[in-house]
């Protein structure tokens, strides 16, 4: 559930029955992201992922859905965007504040934008908080709630998945780089 318009940003709350490091790793992987944060009908793909605090990332989302081509076409913008930001805080298996750099529209200056996810083991499941910056532009923060609750839809099937694997990763030391 996002919050109410007109709150200073939005956020989303999930819990999962799995294991703590399940959910870290569909966060900090190449791998894990790629198998969910795009929105329907968008690719998402991870050139570069140091984790790390002040780490970069890369990536590109891509319209392969024919409702999201055309929806992009008719704004004016191009069917790839390219996104690059940091790593501003990584508490392994607890806590990632991420900085993504808006640089890719059209006709708006560039602008941080900012997700922190907190993660939290409650009685062998995990409570997982998600708060994302609002946009300058309020189509564009609608846009993004819509976007982000479609992706957390997939996060929900990549938890699901993940969870059936018998194999879990060790949350590591925030100093280790992890694609």
């Amino acid at each position: 559930m996002a919050t109410e318009p007109g709150t200073a940003s939005l956020s989303f709350e999930r819990v999962y029955d799995a294991a703590i490091e399940d959910v870290w790793a569909l966060w900090t992987t190449t791998e894990g992201l790629e198998a969910w944060f795009a929105p329907e009908g968008m690719r998402f793909e991870v050139s570069q992922l140091e984790l790390r605090e002040g780490g970069s990332f890369d990536h590109v989302m891509t319209a392969v859905g024919a409702e999201q081509i055309a929806y992009l076409a008719s704004l004016g913008r191009p069917a790839s965007a390219w996104v690059s930001g940091r790593f501003l805080e990584v508490e392994p298996c607890r806590r990632l504040r991420i900085r993504f750099d808006i640089d890719f529209v059209p006709g708006v200056e560039s602008y941080p934008y900012d997700m922190l996810v907190e993660l939290h083991a409650e009685a062998g499941r995990v409570r997982m908080v998600l708060t994302a910056d609002r946009h300058p532009d309020p189509e564009m923060t609608r846009g993004a709630a819509l976007a982000l609750a479609t992706q957390l839809e997939r996060l929900d099937r990549a938890v699901a998945a993940r969870t059936a694997n018998k194999e879990r990763p060790r949350c590591a030391p925030s100093s280790t780089p992890s694609t």
